[in-house]
This record gives C-alpha cells, sequence and structure tokens, in this order.
C-alpha cells in the first residue's frame, strides 16, 4: 500500500507510471486511479493519463518481444514458426482486444505479438482500442465505488 499512496502523492506523474509498468509486468493500476479520484482529479485527465501510459507500456512490452525476447527464443523448425506467426496473425487481434482483462497472462499479449512479428501499426491500433475500452471501465466504476461510499464515511 506505500507504493500506491506514494504513487498517488505524485498525482498525474504517479499515475502515468504506475500505468506504463503495469502493461509489462502485472502491478494493479486501480489504487492509483481510485485514490486520484477520491482526492477530485478529473475523470477525464485520469483517463487520458492513464490511456496514454498503459499503451505506451504496452508498446514497450511488443518492442521487448520483438528485439529481445526473440533473440532468447530459439525456433528449431521454421515450418513451426511460420504456423504459429500465421496463426497469431489471424487470431492476434481478437487476443489482443480482451488481453488487458485477463489477469496476469494479458500482460504478456503484446510481448507475444512483438515476438510474432505482429505488423506494429495494426498492433498499436488494436491495443489503444483494447486499453481504452478497460481504462474507461476502471474510470466507470471507480466513479460508482466512490458514489456509493462516499455517504457511509459521512456517518
Amino acid at each position: 500500500m506505500v507504493l500506491f499512496e506514494l504513487l498517488i502523492s505524485y498525482g498525474m506523474m504517479g499515475l502515468f507510471i504506475i500505468a506504463l509498468i503495469s502493461s509489462i509486468i502485472p502491478i494493479p493500476t486501480e489504487p492509483v486511479v481510485f485514490g486520484l479520484l477520491d482526492v477530485g482529479k478529473k475523470p477525464e485527465l485520469v483517463l487520458i493519463i492513464l490511456a496514454i501510459g498503459s499503451i505506451a507500456g504496452a508498446y514497450i512490452g511488443y518492442l521487448l518481444g520483438k528485439y529481445e525476447l526473440r533473440k532468447l527464443i530459439p525456433f528449431h523448425d521454421r515450418k513451426k514458426e511460420l504456423m504459429m506467426q500465421i496463426q497469431f496473425r489471424r487470431y492476434g487481434a481478437l487476443l489482443l482486444l480482451v488481453s488487458p482483462w485477463i489477469p496476469i497472462v494479458g500482460d504478456l499479449a503484446p510481448m507475444v505479438a512483438g515476438i510474432e512479428n505482429y505488423e506494429s501499426k495494426r498492433f498499436l491500433l488494436v491495443i489503444s482500442v483494447a486499453k481504452t475500452i478497460k481504462c474507461i471501465g476502471i474510470i466507470y466504476l471507480s466513479i460508482k465505488v466512490i458514489d456509493w461510499w462516499t455517504p457511509f464515511i459521512k456517518l
């Protein structure tokens, strides 16, 4: 909790940092979003910063997969590698659209897209849509929880 309190104290910069990191390794952004909304930050600004940080983090994961992890994962069978790339090109967009909602494993989808040489422009388009939808959901639910919880705190 100390980490989240520290990030909340940094405001929007803390939100950007946690959004960036959480797209590569599984760290929840929700406590920071909730904390910032609770102290009166504008939901629109929180949404923009959260979305930009999440998309940038996913792109970093994609680049790590494309240029670093690809070197570490040896493919001995060129035929199997091509088959995997074809399958990822066919179903990759669907995987990337749902990946932000899959805990822990979903953070690996951008790296897998990079390893499979998924087209970068298409990746950015699909992941931007997916991350933005998730960010809208997080903001909306956080606002609803704050609205529901506030009367109980004032008692």
